[in-house]
């Protein structure tokens, strides 16, 4: 069975970019729809959250929604973000890691394989 990935962005083209990779990966891939619900993530069930943080500087208040609910605080999240102190942020958002942008996919690939093998 694949393993499921939710991304969570609002910019096209860096999900064109994670989707392409993820499809290459042979990884299934649900791109979230906005307003942020989670009631997705509990539907969906992903092995793995990858989370923009500027979403309206909004990302940070949904890791922490989704590290905070007993139904989803197991599920590991790779925040994402231009911003200098986004080791601050995903550290304090309860995230297993983080990658800035703009990011190299094959240093982004491998951080998701990581992943993967700490959950």
């Amino acid at each position: 069975m694949k393993k499921k990935v939710l991304v969570i962005d609002k910019d096209p083209a860096i999900i064109d970019v994670i989707t392409f990779m993820l499809k290459d990966e042979g990884y299934d891939f649900l791109v979230s729809q906005k307003p942020f619900n989670i009631e997705e993530v509990k539907d969906y069930k992903p092995a793995l959250i990858l989370l923009h943080n500027g979403l309206n500087s909004e990302g940070s208040l949904i890791c922490k929604l989704i590290k905070g609910n007993p139904d989803t605080n197991f599920i590991p999240v790779i925040m994402s973000s231009t911003r200098n102190d986004l080791p601050q942020i995903a550290e304090e958002s309860c995230a297993e890691a983080y990658i800035q942008k703009p990011f190299d996919i094959d240093d982004f690939l491998q951080l998701i394989r990581k992943t993967f093998l700490i959950s």
